[in-house]
């Protein structure tokens, strides 16, 4: 089999968000195409190629006059993100349910339960292992739902923009998220439709009271420096 190479686009791309996790980026730091094909040794296109496949995902900013800039979200924008995220990871949930039969689901949804819940979150909470691992979850349940509207819009809720601003509020949720990847696993792989959507909304829910208590803490605004 050959092995799979990453072009310059991707390697960036995925470099970026990697450092997003680790701290080399910020939410509001200002991105410009020569450093970052400094950075990579990479020539302004892949850049460009680059931040347009980040500004797609939400992840960067992109204007004339200004280049690139990181995303800041406030708390009621990753509220909002969260309630949307919550509606197509149920609907990706219920559909791989459905197709759980086909050749491969389980082995695929059990491989990536398994890789998520090997990692403990208090160890290293902005691990970009474990932000991986958590994607790749969501990921297989887009994957196996086979709708490529879930793919094209998953991205969109900026995920990763929030587990990075939001980690200590994220971080409460560390102590039964396991536990409901699990839950939502199990549904899946036992073909139970609505098992797996009331597993989704449960995970969720309690994700969303955490944002919505800080947020009426803060004001109506929700931001935060």
């Amino acid at each position: 089999m050959t092995a799979r190479t990453n072009s310059p686009r991707e390697s960036i791309f995925r470099d970026l968000i990697v450092g997003l996790y680790e701290g080399r980026y910020a939410p509001g730091q200002r991105l410009t195409e020569a450093q970052l094909a400094s950075t990579y040794n990479a020539s302004r296109g892949p850049v460009r190629e680059a931040l347009n496949r980040l500004e797609a995902a939400g992840v960067v900013d992109l204007t004339l006059q200004r280049g690139a800039c990181i995303r800041k979200l406030s708390l009621k924008e990753s509220l909002d993100s969260l309630i949307i995220a919550e509606g197509l990871v149920s609907i990706a949930a219920r559909f791989a349910a459905q197709n759980v039969e086909k050749d491969g689901a389980r082995e695929r949804m059990t491989a990536a339960l398994d890789d998520v819940v090997g990692r403990d979150p208090s160890d290293a909470p902005n691990d970009p292992n474990l932000a991986r691992a958590r994607d790749s979850f969501y990921g297989t349940l887009t994957a196996l739902s086979e709708n490529s509207q879930l793919g094209r819009a998953m991205p969109s809720v900026q995920i990763h923009l929030l587990r990075v601003q939001f980690a200590k509020i994220i971080r409460e949720a560390d102590l039964w998220r396991h536990e409901d990847y699990r839950k939502i696993a199990e549904a899946v792989i036992s073909g139970d439709g609505d098992a797996a959507e009331a597993a989704v909304h449960a995970h969720f829910s309690r994700v969303i009271k955490l944002f919505t208590d800080q947020l009426a803490e803060q004001g109506a605004d929700g931001v935060v420096a």
